[in-house]
């Protein structure tokens, strides 16, 4: 299961994030991401029904897009996420006990770090890849300069990023990045036409694949 997330998001390299009250609308706003390339999802456990859209969207769009669980603090979030059919876990925080049970379930471990300490013991813990958070506090001179003595690790920065700073983290050698209100302002989908949401969906993409 791991290996096929990772496939998706080697592919879209931006993990949209779903935090919040999308009026059951969800289908909807991820039909228009897949549309324009973004191939991983993530809908944070503090969201209303948010374990029911997890199920909801993995049945949905089965194989076409990574569905996981984000803002997981404890092994039994994981367990429900699972349940529910996230194949990924996103936290704002390294918990070895939820790294070690998502990997158990053989689910994709995304916990967040923020200093080298943290990255290391994330990994050695079985961590997958790391979430930069809050990523908008260090910016992209610091996935850079962390990437050099670390290695060629996988780094995600979730926090305050725009189109124009994922090209930059992106050029610094990020391997994908965590976007929520800057994707999914309520601006973009509240209304009947959903085309605000594509364009500016469409520019993540681009910044996804700007070598």
């Amino acid at each position: 299961m791991s290996e096929q997330v990772i496939q998706h998001l080697e592919k879209g390299r931006v993990i949209a994030i779903l935090r919040g009250d999308f009026d059951g609308r969800e289908a909807e706003i991820v039909s228009v991401l897949i549309d324009v390339g973004i191939r991983a999802v993530e809908v944070t456990l503090n969201s209303p029904h948010a374990l029911e859209s997890i199920h909801k969207l993995s049945l949905s769009f089965g194989s076409r897009i990574a569905v996981g669980a984000g803002t997981v603090m404890s092994v039994d979030d994981v367990r429900r996420a699972e349940a529910n059919g996230a194949r990924f876990i996103v936290s704002p925080n390294r918990d070895v006990k939820v790294i070690v049970e998502t990997r158990r379930l053989g689910m994709f471990s995304l916990p967040g770090c923020y200093t080298p300490s943290e990255i290391v013991e994330a990994l050695e813990a079985g961590a997958d890849a790391i979430k930069i958070f809050p990523a908008n506090t260090l910016g992209p001179a610091y996935v850079k300069a962390v990437r050099a003595p670390l290695g060629d690790i996988k780094l995600a920065p979730t926090g305050g990023v725009t189109p124009e700073k994922a090209r930059e983290y992106f050029a610094a050698g990020a391997w994908a990045v965590g976007v929520g209100s800057e994707l999914l302002n309520r601006e973009l989908w509240n209304g009947d036409d959903l085309e605000p949401l594509r364009r500016r969906a469409l520019e993540y993409a681009e910044a996804a694949n700007a070598r």
